[in-house]
Parts: C-alpha cells; sequence; structure tokens
C-alpha cells in the first residue's frame, strides 16, 4: 500500500485515476462476475415455478398417455398463472417384473415419499393395502368435504374408524385414469408439506 501511495504522488488526477483503474481492473472484473452469478441465482430461484400438488397414479393398465390427459385436465382448474405447476406421473404395475424402467419408477417413488415430494396418491387396491400396512398414510376424516360422500372407503388395519382410503372411481375428472369396473382409491401421503394443494383436490373430487 506504501508503494501505491509513493507511486500515486507524482502523477496528476487523471493519471491516477487511469492508473488505479488499470491497477484494480482483475479485482473490479471479478466481482462483477460474482455479483453476476449471484444475481442470475437469485432471478432463477425466485421464477422458480411453485408446484402446487404432486400426484402419483400406481395401478395396473396405466399409461403415460392417460396421465398426460389428467394433467391437462387438471391444469385448467387449478393452475392460475406460469409460476404454479402440478405434476402427475404413473407407475404401471403390470410392468415391474418384465420392464426395468418400472421397477426404478416404483423405488424412486419410495425416495420420493421420503423426501416430501408426492402428496397424492391414485391407486387400486393392492398397491392401497400395501401402503396402508406400512401406515404412512393420512387420516381423511380430517376432510369434512368427504363427510357425506357417498362411495366406498378404506380404514387402516388396526382401526375401522381412521379412513386412509377412498373410491374416486366416479368423479369425472378422474375417467381417463380409471379402469372400468375396478375401484380407484384416493390416499393422501401423512408426510405432505403441500396441504393446500391437496385440500383444493379435495374440493375438486368432491364438487
Amino acid at each position: 500500500m506504501k508503494k501505491l501511495i509513493e507511486q500515486l504522488r507524482s502523477l496528476t488526477m487523471k493519471e491516477k485515476v487511469e492508473y488505479l483503474i488499470e491497477y484494480y481492473s482483475f479485482h473490479i472484473i471479478g466481482i462483477i462476475v460474482v455479483l453476476s452469478v449471484l444475481v442470475m441465482g437469485f432471478n432463477n430461484f425466485t421464477n422458480q415455478p411453485n408446484e402446487l400438488l404432486s400426484i402419483r397414479i400406481v395401478k395396473n393398465d396405466i399409461s403415460d398417455k392417460q396421465a398426460k390427459e389428467l394433467h391437462r385436465s387438471l391444469e385448467k382448474v387449478f393452475i392460475d398463472n406460469k409460476k404454479e405447476t402440478l405434476s402427475v406421473q404413473t407407475i404401471n404395475m403390470k410392468d415391474i417384473r418384465e420392464n426395468s424402467e418400472a421397477l426404478i419408477k416404483l423405488q424412486k417413488l419410495g425416495a420420493e415419499i421420503t423426501a416430501k415430494e408426492v402428496d397424492v396418491l391414485l391407486v387400486d387396491k393392492d398397491v392401497f393395502h400395501q401402503f396402508n400396512k406400512e401406515g404412512n398414510l393420512y387420516n381423511l376424516n380430517n376432510f369434512h368435504a368427504f363427510d357425506n360422500w357417498e362411495t366406498i372407503k378404506y380404514a387402516t388395519d388396526n382401526d375401522s374408524t381412521t379412513i386412509t382410503g377412498i373410491d374416486v372411481s366416479e368423479v369425472p375428472i378422474l375417467s381417463s385414469i380409471v379402469t372400468k369396473g375396478e375401484p380407484l382409491i384416493f390416499v393422501v401421503m401423512a408426510n405432505t408439506e403441500r396441504m393446500d394443494g391437496v385440500e383444493n383436490f379435495v374440493h375438486l373430487l368432491t364438487e
């Protein structure tokens, strides 16, 4: 610093400014780059769409095409602006034994549930009983919209008053994923953190 001051003493004001700009140019560029990266990161974070609801359809004889059709239908009633989104994905249980991709999807689902990335499952009876035994399903008695709903309700194995599954196969908006003559069971993951989105979905089902 002393050496820099001595060098500046003999220079005019204009020369001092030019010298300092040249001397600190790399520092200034570095600061600008860091600030640019921070600003870009902040903008990317703030512009990320808010996922309102994450749905997984896990049953036999279900296709990605059916999920896309349901996704489009739900977007029309759920999404108000470009900053909101929802996800609908499928796992065809019929493919598990023969299709490694389906097995990977099922393993991924377990990780997603643990990470609280899945809110709602739409499943067949076999899949429901598997999840029901694990005890990680939400008590649907908390949704009063279902109180007077005339449909089949499924309870936990050890408490007939705790409802963890409800047949929604007669709900019009879900018709694209229903297998004729079989129940489509709605369940909520107990660890969901998007309860507002779940409640909105429940109201849509019971309208």
